[in-house]
């Protein structure tokens, strides 16, 4: 039996921002060239909605202006979504996420190079990769789905666990994140987990059996060419030189993505705690209105201030303060700004409708 050098790292998909890992090792090449901005949308005559076509990617390049870090990051920024909204929020997400991966890499090298230093040592310069690539742009696939890929690596010496994101959107007009239970079906987890296994027992020597403990809820996949990829991170279930595992199942003819419900994007005010205040403005359990419409809601009891997540999509409210945003929005005032009562954070009706865009059914 072969012994684990490295315990199993589990990571999250999405943009997830965990912590990179160091290598001497060789580098990821597989990024990929900008390209022209795409036309504007055909229309479907029948249906008056914007036909999907391919989505592009173009390209950003972030540099290190510390001498201490070799930054080589290529970030992939897409046009051509239906819903230019949730693109700009994913791009946004993209960017910032490549960012603050810079900014802790350039601290984490000027910290070596200084103590390299004061010992009298030789210090290398850390290195920083991030390529991508689009494996999948929204044309045949399952309900237009788009998939890209965006690998961040770090090295100073050792061992290397580079970080995998994957970005899986149905590319409509009004565009959603895109799950294995959506591609699958609910009940998925059983049969995608054996097969998994089943490919593993066919080169046993190549895996450590004893540590595949199945697909987890954040699983990282992506889609290519009508194929569901599954990947594990490195090390968690074969040792270093096979590098990420992958898993590959053909989707075509065997999958259809699943509508969401309506109701995602609709606020039942009977099933939603309200009040009107003193100047007859109706205000909302934002927690209420966020379960309703799918947002994750974290509450900051030190600055007052309540964050909601979906997907790419983002906000943030801060009780007494008249200013809402969604993404990349400029804040705008609205009738009324939010408040506690009786330990319920509330915000107008208007915010509902104005920032997240929901319908209202009364």
């Amino acid at each position: 039996m072969k012994k684990k050098t490295i315990k199993q790292m589990a990571l999250t998909a999405a943009g997830c921002a965990a912590i990179l890992g160091i290598s001497a090792a060789g580098v990821p090449v597989h990024a990929m060239a900008s390209v022209q901005a795409p036309a504007p949308a055909a229309v479907n005559m029948k249906t008056g909605v914007p036909a999907a076509k391919g989505v592009k990617v173009q390209e950003k390049t972030l540099k290190s202006a510390n001498g201490n870090l070799k930054a080589h990051i290529q970030v992939p920024q897409l046009s051509g979504m239906l819903d230019r909204r949730y693109q700009d929020e994913m791009n946004d997400i993209i960017l910032s996420h490549a960012q603050k991966d810079l900014a802790n890499w350039e601290k984490n090298a000027a910290d070596a190079a200084a103590k390299a230093k004061s010992a009298h040592l030789e210090y290398r310069p850390y290195e920083l990769y991030m390529t991508y690539s689009l494996k999948s742009d929204g044309t045949g696939t399952p309900a237009g789905i788009i998939s890209l890929v965006v690998t961040t690596e770090g090295f100073a010496g050792g061992t290397s666990m580079p970080r995998i994101d994957t970005y899986n959107v149905k590319n409509a007009a009004a565009a959603e994140r895109v799950t294995l239970s959506d591609l699958l079906g609910d009940d998925y987890k059983a049969k995608l987990d054996a097969d998994i296994l089943a490919q593993m027992k066919k080169d046993p020597d190549k895996y450590f059996l004893e540590d595949y403990k199945g697909t987890f809820e954040e699983q990282t996949f992506y889609i290519e060419n009508g194929e569901l990829v599954v990947v594990f991170p490195k090390y968690s279930i074969g040792p270093g030189y096979i590098g990420s595992p992958e898993f590959r199942f053909d989707l075509k003819g065997k999958t259809g993505l699943k509508t969401k419900p309506e109701a995602a994007r609709k606020l039942d005010l009977k099933k939603t705690a309200k009040y009107k205040n003193a100047h007859g403005i109706e205000m909302v359990a934002l927690r209420d209105a966020a379960g309703q419409l799918g947002y994750e809601l974290q509450w900051n009891p030190s600055a007052k201030t309540a964050e909601l997540r979906k997907g790419a999509q983002f906000t943030r409210v801060t009780v007494g303060q008249n200013a809402y945003f969604f993404a990349k929005t400029a804040p705008k005032a609205l009738n009324a700004a939010p408040v506690l009562q009786q330990n319920k954070l509330y915000v107008p009706l208007q915010f509902v409708s104005d920032i997240l865009q929901a319908e209202i059914q009364r």
